[in-house]
Formats: structure tokens, C-alpha cells, sequence
């Protein structure tokens, strides 16, 4: 056989293996494929149909069977002052929480820029809250705040006279121990986030600034936090995502009380769902809620998609 005659049978022998392969790999993630999307898929839709019912379990009949109410619930629920305010107290919680762990952040990240003895024994104790189950930590803060608590305790021996106030039955002040929480338990991993991107900055216009002359102030607001852009819009979209759904806090100090004002949407959710059983009404909130967190996303994802 000539040697014109076996090039000619190759691409014979080699295109079954051309189609058979692209098949073989799909078939391979098919599986994986269609289980994500039912996991996703399925559930989305329980909710898109629950939320134009009324339906609750003590009802005795099948969630399938429930009678639409339409959009009753998302008029009830634009009206419900309840909702309301536990959608805008959830957002200043998510506001003052994920500000305070970026400053924080930033100022841990710049100290541990440079080498220094123990430095990297000291990044295993900051980041070690961040370790602990947000349960316990939220115990942790419920047994410091407690009337007869250390923190007391301790403005006590400040102010010379006995002092017994109740933080979390306090309306007003309830929410400072929450916040302190979730600060306390998440700054470690903000501040890995910063400290990773200063450390992978680029030098040159650093070094560039220092021999023009310029203070170290100008260097870190001018050059590097410009530069850092980037990664504290991740920083800040994952974290604020987190926030949001803040729950193991609320629940553990306060249930949400005294009178609802510590109620954040999560808790809000749990109680509508799990208390009073208005599967329908809170599938309802649950879309807004969705809502609500795709455009704050989008507003924090907007500078990375200037320095794509």
C-alpha cells in the first residue's frame, strides 16, 4: 500500500474519534449539569408559584393545590410596615457593619505590610474569629452584654458606681451588640482580602511616588487605594451579600426584640415562615428580597467593571 493510499484512510479511522469525544465529555457532565439546574431550577419555581398563593400548612392541602391570590401578597407586602422596616434596618445594618470592617481592615492590612517579628503569629490570632461557628460567637457576645456581664461590670469600675443596663432589651441600643458580632467575627476576613491585594500591588508607581517625594498619606490615598480598587469592590460585594443575610446574631441575642427592633429581614422571614406559617406571603418577600439584593450588587460591582 502506497503511502498516498494510507493518508487517505487516516481521516477514515480519525473522524469517529472526532464525534465520539465531544459526546463522551457531555456525557460525562450531563449528570452534574442536570442535578445544579434541578437544585436551582426546581426550587425557584416552588417560589415564583408560592408567591402568588396564600398558601400555609395548616391549611391540609398540598402546596400544589393552593388557590392564587396573584400579587395580594407584594400589595400587602408594600404596605407592610413591618417588611418595611426590616428591609431598611437590614440595609443600614449591612451599611455601618461592612464600613467599619473595611476601615479596620485597611489599617490592620497596612501595619502587617512590612515584616516585623511574629508577624505571621500575630495573622493567626487576628483571623482566628473568623474560625469560630457564628453561633458560639453570638453566645460569646450575648454573655458579655448580659445585664450582670463583664461589659457592665467593667463601666462599672470605670464609672465608681454600680451600673446594670439591659442592651438587649434596650429599643434603641439592642442593635450595637448585633453589630459589634458580626464586626468582630468578619473583619479577619476583610482584612485578608485587603492584605492579599496590597501585597500584590504594582511597585513601580510606589516606588515612583517615593522618589518624587511624597508623604506616605498621598501615597496610600493617590496611588495605592486607587490600585486596590478592584479588590475592595470584591471585598465589599462578598461581605455586604453576608450581612444581608445576618440571622445567627439576631437570633441568639434578641429574636428580634424588643418589639421588633432588632428584626432584620432574615428574621423577619424566619418568623413569618416558621411562626405564623405564611409560606405564601414570605415566598412573596423572599423575591422582593432578591430584588433588593441584585441591584445593591450591581451598585458594587459597577467599579470593577471599570477597571476590567
Amino acid at each position: 500500500m502506497t503511502d498516498r493510499s494510507r493518508d487517505g484512510l487516516r481521516p477514515s479511522l480519525d473522524q469517529p474519534r472526532r464525534g465520539f469525544m465531544p459526546r463522551f465529555n457531555i456525557a460525562l457532565v450531563l449528570p452534574a449539569q442536570l442535578t445544579m439546574m434541578a437544585v436551582v431550577i426546581v426550587p425557584t419555581l416552588i417560589i415564583l408559584w408560592l408567591a402568588i398563593t396564600d398558601w400555609q400548612p395548616t391549611q391540609a392541602i398540598p402546596w400544589y393545590d393552593a388557590t392564587p391570590v396573584w400579587f395580594w401578597n407584594f400589595y400587602d407586602l408594600w404596605y407592610d410596615e413591618r417588611f418595611v422596616n426590616a428591609v431598611g434596618r437590614t440595609l443600614f445594618v449591612v451599611g455601618v457593619c461592612v464600613a467599619l470592617e473595611l476601615g479596620l481592615a485597611l489599617g490592620l492590612a497596612l501595619l502587617f505590610l512590612d515584616e516585623w517579628p511574629w508577624r505571621r503569629v500575630a495573622v493567626s490570632i487576628i483571623i482566628l474569629p473568623m474560625m469560630i461557628i457564628p453561633v458560639d460567637a453570638a453566645n460569646a457576645f450575648f454573655m458579655l452584654f448580659n445585664e450582670r456581664g463583664p461589659i457592665n461590670h467593667m463601666i462599672s469600675l470605670v464609672i465608681g458606681a454600680p451600673f446594670e443596663f439591659s442592651w438587649l432589651s434596650h429599643p434603641t441600643w439592642a442593635m450595637a451588640p448585633i453589630m459589634m458580632a458580626e464586626v468582630w467575627q468578619w473583619t479577619p476576613l476583610m482584612f485578608l482580602l485587603v492584605l492579599t491585594g496590597l501585597m500584590n500591588l504594582p511597585q513601580n508607581q510606589v516606588r515612583a511616588a517615593i522618589v518624587l517625594g511624597a508623604s506616605p498619606v498621598r501615597i496610600f490615598f493617590k496611588v495605592m487605594l486607587p490600585l486596590l480598587a478592584p479588590v475592595i469592590s470584591i471585598a465589599l460585594l462578598i461581605r455586604s451579600i453576608e450581612t444581608f443575610k445576618i440571622f445567627d446574631p439576631v437570633y441568639i441575642l434578641t429574636r428580634g426584640q424588643p418589639g421588633g427592633s432588632t428584626e432584620t429581614i432574615s428574621m423577619f422571614m424566619y418568623n413569618g415562615a416558621f411562626v405564623y406559617f405564611r409560606m405564601g406571603y414570605i415566598a412573596a418577600a423572599a423575591l422582593l428580597v432578591l430584588v433588593v439584593v441584585i441591584s445593591v450588587c450591581l451598585v458594587l460591582a459597577r467599579p470593577m467593571t471599570k477597571h476590567s
